[in-house]
């Protein structure tokens, strides 16, 4: 039973990841390649918050960048947000005849009997809208050099299970941003 559990969650789950969201990124400035960076929470569940700060440290350190908490050359501050975002409905509508007999004279045709069904179903989704915003600024001085954010509709709730699609949309032009020869 604990095992039939799981491969439902799992399927939940999957199914929550699939994602179609709209990225928004700004570079401000160039950003040295490389160096190291730290990350804040400015805003968002203190609970679910950590887990997208090891994703979001993920998409940094893939890109070439270290993680020190000390010293950094780079802060990172990030925010998140689910919030509510109405409902979808469709219907459906499904035709049920009971068995039918038909009768043919000449070229008149009766089916007996002559009556069928329709159930209509309808099916309503609530959405929630998701939203990771990521800004990247100069550690010592607080200028700004690259803020991303993405916002994401859809039927799933727990955006944990979508922040990794969430980040690799934001960070999709990131390398484009990075200053590729020292100066």
């Amino acid at each position: 039973m604990l095992r039939l559990f799981g491969l439902v969650l799992a399927a939940l789950l999957t199914g929550c990841a699939a994602i179609k969201g709209v990225s928004n990124s700004n570079a401000y400035s160039d950003l040295p390649a490389g160096g190291t960076f730290a990350i804040r929470l400015l805003n968002g569940d203190p609970v679910i918050g950590p887990k997208i700060e090891r994703m979001l440290r993920y998409q940094l350190e893939k890109r070439g960048y270290r993680y020190n908490d000390t010293s950094p050359d780079l802060l990172v501050a990030y925010t998140f947000d689910v919030v509510g975002a109405g409902s979808a409905s469709s219907a459906h509508t499904f035709i049920n005849s009971a068995p039918q007999t038909a009768y043919v004279w000449g070229n008149t045709v009766s089916v007996s009997p002559s009556y069928s069904t329709a159930t209509t179903v309808v099916n309503t989704t609530r959405l929630y809208a998701k939203t990771i915003a990521v800004r990247i600024s100069h550690a010592t001085t607080g200028q700004k050099l690259w803020d991303g954010v993405v916002s994401e509709t859809g039927w799933c709730n727990q955006i944990f299970v979508t922040t990794p699609q969430i980040l690799s949309l934001m960070f999709e032009e990131f390398r484009a941003s990075v200053q590729t020869s020292k100066r």
